[in-house]
């Protein structure tokens, strides 16, 4: 019952995701949130000493550091964006929820490897799986995005 609960979930967040290509995953650039969409190619501006980090449906990731100039979303190899990969990326970025009931004890994730983007998006939407998602999530994109620029 809950997978089917969380594939509706899914389906809903995925027809509200259309056509997004990237996804801010982090941002201190107080006037672009993180969990903001936009499409390959789009120009946006990131204040000078700041810097944004998005992430395509494919997991890769590109650090955009604020300047003079606008910054430029690469441009996507894909034809499409994968509508559930998006919804998936944006159930990782969004705050956790408050659990009414209690987890089930005998909910076992599956066996995924955690450092890979595909095994990130994997775990994520089977229930009581989304914690341990998001730490390995925010692990990779640290390792994919590289040092924050300096100053």
């Amino acid at each position: 019952m809950r997978r089917v609960l969380m594939g509706l979930l899914l389906a809903g967040i995925a027809g509200a995701a259309h056509a997004a290509d990237f996804v801010v995953v982090t941002s201190n650039d107080p006037a672009i949130p993180r969990g903001q969409e936009y499409a390959g190619g789009q120009a946006i501006q990131v204040a000078p000493g700041k810097s944004i980090v998005v992430i395509d449906p494919a997991g890769n990731v590109k650090r955009l550091a604020g300047g003079a100039a606008a910054q430029t979303v690469p441009r996507r190899q894909l034809a499409s964006v994968d509508d559930q990969r998006m919804a998936v990326v944006k159930l990782l970025l969004a705050p956790p929820r408050v659990r009414r009931a209690a987890p089930k004890l005998d909910q076992v994730c599956p066996a995924a490897d955690l450092k890979t983007f595909d095994g990130i998006l994997a775990v994520a939407p089977v229930d009581g799986c989304l914690g341990r998602a998001r730490d390995a999530f925010e692990a990779y994109v640290e390792r994919a995005a590289g040092p924050e620029p300096a100053a």
